[in-house]
């Protein structure tokens, strides 16, 4: 797509293979670009026109806020042809030099490639195994200690007695900066900066792997890190991870059966199925926009065809 002085860069799906992928990507390419075209055109011309005589700052934080409502719109435009969307860990990209000093480029991510935050049943404080196996193992994966679901567990659950390694009100209320705990499930990943064990550190490492907003526990099998794929049972391996990414960057999964046509799934897949899904209807979009020297960005997590989950400006 291509505007008044401005020039498009395209848009990109790093799933990190080449062949298949090589033809989704482009087919992604032509889908976005004819779904954002006209909503791309309109809103960011208008956009700029009505930002011409602020500030740079003011400027960019006007694009940066359109670009999430504009990667909202063509992502559900999108999803109406393709269900089943494949992406890799970098998202979907999109980038639009609009000529006189401004630009913008629009990240999407699937919060359903992630694994759950939702390790406990928050009412009555059991486990809720399918998604604690999954958080585990993937804290193995990750370099960590697997016991670092038991602090999550005691701040999701609404008793008052620690686990062996975890941490309810009293231990958090003696700290210098004393504070509660939840009671309930996790809102935002930042709140894991808050329990017991988080460092930054790991935060640096579990971060971009885990969501509160995939809510059932299922992962989707189409956009998955090859991290959470290892997660998601005992049985895989790296073969067997990689199995998955090849098989999709042939030909994305449009139903979870189809994890027994990977190879090597003849049997372990069928014990996996209730694990998976191969769509989602939960994404996280963020907006980059330059005005001159100014930067801003805008972040949301979406539910399409819903609601905006979340939302933040920097």
């Amino acid at each position: 797509m291509r505007g008044e002085g401005g020039e498009s860069r395209g848009v990109t799906g790093a799933s990190g293979k080449d062949g298949g992928l090589a033809l989704i990507t482009v087919l992604l390419i032509t889908a976005i670009l004819v779904a954002l075209t006209v909503e791309f055109a309109y809103r960011i011309y208008i956009g700029a026109a009505r930002a011409g005589n602020l500030r740079d700052s003011s400027r960019a934080s006007l694009l940066a806020t359109d670009g999430v409502v504009i990667g909202k719109s063509g992502l559900e435009k999108l999803l109406e042809s393709r269900p089943n969307l494949v992406m890799g860990a970098e998202g979907l990209k999109f980038t639009q030099d609009l000529g006189d000093g401004l630009s913008i480029e629009i990240t999407v991510l699937d919060e359903y490639s992630k694994a759950s935050l939702r390790t406990v049943y928050a009412a009555t404080g059991l486990s809720n195994e399918k998604i604690e196996g999954v958080y585990s193992r993937l804290l193995e994966i990750l370099g960590l200690d697997n016991r670092l679901s038991e602090p999550l567990a005691d701040w999701v659950d609404a008793d008052d007695d620690p686990r062996p390694y975890g941490a309810e009100a009293r231990e958090y209320s003696s700290l210098k900066n004393p504070h509660g705990v939840r009671n309930g499930y996790v809102e935002a990943a930042g709140e894991l900066r808050l329990i017991k064990g988080y460092s930054r550190e790991v935060m640096r490492k579990i971060e971009p792997f885990v969501s509160p907003y995939n809510t059932d526990g299922l992962i989707n099998i189409n956009t998955a890190p090859k991290e959470v794929l290892l997660a998601l049972d005992e049985s895989m391996t790296d073969t067997l991870a990689e199995a998955v990414i090849e098989y999709r960057d042939a030909t994305p999964f449009k139903d979870k059966s189809d994890i027994l046509k990977a190879r090597g799934f003849s049997t372990i897949g069928y014990a996996m199925q209730d694990k998976i899904t191969v769509e989602s209807r939960v994404y996280r979009i963020r907006s980059r926009a330059r005005a001159g020297d100014a930067v801003k960005e805008a972040e949301a997590v979406v539910k399409t065809g819903g609601p905006i989950l979340f939302w933040s400006e920097s």
